[in-house]
């Protein structure tokens, strides 16, 4: 169930990383299969939504913008298999054109604000010349990290909570879009980053597990720079975020970038009011992890999981400090009800995802009676939880 919306502090951390040995091991031999996870019988999922490709130049803070409209999606029906998520090339800059661009501030006073949304889709890319990227087997280092974005965003007067979602090692946002837009027609602006090195476009990304410790600060650029979008009455975004509550989720090696900019002490975001976890682990130096940060947390697992077993995230669940929620996906492998392969998973994981940002993000007050009812169906999911 959905409903209208809207919680952090303002801090940019220095950064200082460290990788436990063990941990570079576990990721390099897990991940690199993970976009061959799911089982390889499958329909594509009925609610998949439609993604823009926009054009971009690459500039020392922020270009490009492009929208299209897409309506809200729907839940009736799932398909009853599951597929592999396709690895998709990269995208070919196109002319830009708008929808929903006009350069007038959204109305930010009293609004009656009724989910769901129409969406709009538009793509930027943030420069980071504060950060370089390293050097990888096919690739020299560079003095900056170039961090294409999509963003999916509510077609209403805002403002919005912001939610940035993470990819995993050889994903794309593009492979993310059905959840994306489940969040967004909800009422949240969600921006996901394509890291610099391990999104599925970057030749030999696999073998680039290792800039994930980088990729806590890609998170906290995107949020600096959407932020400043929203600030900028010639932009799209133009006072549609709400900078005072602002969450961050992510899948697999993208799960592990959230615990980083969550928890840890390397880069650490005090702006996050609650982050999810979907099929993921510690991998950031997990001694350096503060578990008793009182944060809200959301962890979605497949007790099925091949690539990272659901014992990874029940283990750090069971040391946070919470408001905590665990949903396992009974039967359920590594992309099940999170990228677009298509299952009937998809709308317990949309909609108890949904609530939880619901109540942590928009301050429903009905809204963590429905994380209840929706994360719990017989044969599918189970929840633990403890507020």
């Amino acid at each position: 169930m959905v409903r209208p919306r809207y919680i952090a502090r303002v801090m940019n951390p220095t950064r200082r990383v460290a990788v436990a040995a063990a941990a570079v091991a576990l990721i390099a031999g897990a991940c690199s299969s993970e976009s061959k996870s799911a089982s390889t019988t499958a329909t594509t999922a009925a609610t998949t939504a439609t993604t823009a490709t926009t054009a971009t130049t690459a500039t020392t803070g922020t270009t490009g913008t492009t929208g299209t409209t897409v309506a809200p999606p729907t839940t009736d029906a799932a398909p009853t298999t599951e597929a592999p998520a396709a690895t998709q090339a990269p995208t070919t800059d196109a002319p830009a054109t708008t929808k929903g661009t006009d350069s007038t501030a959204p109305a930010t006073t009293e609004v009656a604000l009724v989910a769901p949304f129409e969406t709009t889709v538009l793509t930027q890319t943030f420069v980071d010349s504060s950060r370089p990227t390293p050097a990888t087997p096919s690739s020299a280092e560079l003095p900056t990290r170039t961090i294409a974005t999509t963003i999916v965003y509510p077609e209403a007067p805002g403002p919005f909570p912001l939610v940035v979602l993470n990819h995993g090692l050889t994903g794309l946002p593009s492979k993310l879009s059905r959840i994306s837009t489940a969040w967004a027609s909800a009422g949240y602006v969600v921006a996901m980053p394509a890291f610099p090195l391990t999104n599925g476009s970057v030749p030999g990304a696999s073998a680039n597990v290792n800039d994930v410790v980088n990729q806590p600060g890609d998170d906290s650029f995107v949020i600096d720079s959407v932020l400043a979008l929203s600030d900028d009455d010639s932009s799209p975004l133009y006072g549609r975020v709400d900078g005072e509550h602002i969450g961050v989720a992510g899948h697999s090696l993208g799960s592990a970038t959230t615990y980083g900019v969550a928890l840890n002490s390397c880069c650490l975001d005090e702006r996050i009011d609650a982050f999810v976890i979907m099929a993921g682990f510690v991998f950031i130096a997990a001694a350096d992890n503060d578990y008793s940060r009182p944060l809200p947390v959301m962890i979605v697992h497949g007790d099925a999981d091949p690539v990272l077993n659901i014992s990874l995230d029940q283990g750090v669940y069971d040391q946070l400090a919470g408001p905590k929620w665990f949903v396992t996906l009974l039967g359920g492998t590594h992309s099940t009800g999170i990228e677009d392969v298509g299952t009937p998973y998809d709308p317990v994981v949309d909609a108890s995802t949904t609530d939880f940002w619901n109540t942590y993000l928009s301050a429903d007050q009905d809204a963590e009676d429905a994380i209840r009812a929706d994360a719990v169906v017989a044969g599918l999911s189970t929840l633990q939880t403890s507020e």
